[in-house]
């Protein structure tokens, strides 16, 4: 579960950069985001060296150089952005972007492999296609991805009080988006829920706790968040907009965490 989430916050926070206002925001919150991203990716790395899962040549080789690629485009962001420094072009949308998908293919054949929690249990109360597996694990990585770069950009307008409003409103504007078609999706995933057939393999208090911080906590919590810092943002009030950003992190963490936990043990891509 833990190489799932990094690689696909690794992922989410490379293509947050590469679809944000790359110009307007500046070199050093560019090198800040790759840094953060880069020791992502390494430690993704590190956990499957330390612990290596058994998945099938195609799966292990997705993750190895999906993650590899991820490293690579990843810190020759970090060069390249060091020598363009305050002259940042558009072609640097590259490296995250490449980063990026190769990052989130990588999370994907993770969250498909064969789970040893799954494979001890008994036969899934539902079955959930695959594609729908890759589906919340994409969606996630874009929840926290956004989230992320959102709130670290939100502290440059804490020392740079001049700057335009342009990159925050972007970013603002993604992750509204993306909590948006997070809740639809949780909607529709959530439906096999509520049939007669259902039954949870675990303790059904423990259960429902899971299901709870994951629809109230990481969908609709962060949902009323989102809104309340597009009103901030729109005001330009951004250190206002920074502290929501804060607990949506937290709440984001939680939720995704708790998703990927049903996934494990549930087979349910909420």
């Amino acid at each position: 579960m833990l190489p799932t989430f990094l690689a696909q916050f690794a992922g989410g926070c490379y293509l947050a950069v590469s679809v944000s206002a790359m110009r307007e925001s500046g070199w050093r919150y560019l090198r800040l985001m790759a840094v953060v991203s880069l020791v992502l990716t390494l430690l993704a790395l590190a956990v499957l060296l330390r612990d290596p899962l058994s998945m099938s040549g195609l799966s292990r080789a997705c993750v190895q150089y999906g993650l590899g690629i991820a490293v690579v485009f990843g810190a020759a962001w970090l060069f390249v952005n060091a020598a363009q420094s305050e002259r940042v072009t558009a072609g640097q949308r590259l490296f995250p972007a490449v980063a990026g998908i190769s990052a989130m293919v990588a999370a994907v054949a993770l969250c498909l492999r064969p789970d040893n929690i799954l494979g001890s249990a008994a036969a899934a109360p539902i079955a959930i296609p695959q594609i729908a597996k890759a589906v919340t694990t994409l969606l996630g990585g874009a929840m926290l991805g956004s989230v992320t770069a959102s709130m670290l950009l939100g502290h440059r307008y804490l020392t740079d009080t001049d700057m335009s409003i342009i990159p925050l409103r972007r970013l603002a504007r993604i992750y509204l988006g993306v909590v948006a078609i997070r809740f639809v999706w949780l909607a529709l995933a959530s439906l096999p829920l509520w049939s007669s057939g259902f039954h949870p393999r675990g303790e059904y208090t423990w259960f429902w706790l899971m299901v709870t911080i994951r629809g109230g906590v990481g969908v609709l919590c962060t949902g009323i968040f989102a809104w309340m810092v597009w009103d901030c943002v729109k005001r330009r009030a951004t250190q206002s907009a920074t502290a929501i950003f804060y607990l949506s992190m937290i709440f984001v963490f939680l939720g995704e965490l708790s998703g990927q936990y049903l996934t494990r043990t549930e087979s349910l891509a909420l």
